[in-house]
């Protein structure tokens, strides 16, 4: 049902993507551009949440946030219960995209975010399950001398000492 409901954001002219992450940091949905990097989405949540933390104990506390780049938008909304970011155009229609995402924020509730986690659990075993398990790499054989030449062991490396102490 949520997929439904982050495909009429989606489809409002001059937006690229959306994400929804709950308040333990867990991305629940993802619909971003291919652009962003995972690395990127695994450090987005940290951020995020301090960012709302820093702003709610330091001035007076919002749920909504534009964040405005010279290419792009990010538009940041806080419900109880997740968050939702939604990557924008500088042209975009923010009337529909408030009314569009307030729809979205009032779907999502502790329910849907238990399904939104429970989709995500299957689709990571599924593909732990579907990954190729890597075989087994034989192991190279040691050099063995040839006859009559000399083995050398490796000395001993000497400690070190400053006016006899070890550091």
């Amino acid at each position: 049902m949520i997929d439904k409901i982050i495909k009429n954001v989606l489809e409002l002219p001059d937006v690229d993507g959306a994400c929804i992450i709950d308040k333990k940091g867990e991305i629940l949905h993802n619909a971003l551009p291919d652009y962003f990097l995972d690395d990127f989405l695994d450090d987005l949540s940290r951020r995020l949440m301090s960012m709302f933390e820093a702003v709610d104990t330091n001035y007076l506390p919002c749920d909504d946030y534009l964040l405005k780049y010279p290419q792009k938008y990010i538009q940041l909304r806080r419900s109880r219960s997740a968050f939702l970011l939604v990557i924008v155009e500088p042209t975009v229609n923010l009337v529909s995209l408030r009314m569009v995402t307030n729809l979205v924020l009032k779907h999502i509730t502790p329910k849907v975010i238990g399904q939104l986690r429970e989709q995500n659990l299957k689709v990571a075993e599924e593909a732990v399950q579907n990954t190729p398990a890597p075989a087994p790499q034989p192991e190279a054989p040691s050099p063995s001398p040839a006859p009559g030449q000399r083995v050398r062991k490796p000395r001993p490396r000497p400690s070190r000492s400053f006016r006899g102490t070890q550091y």
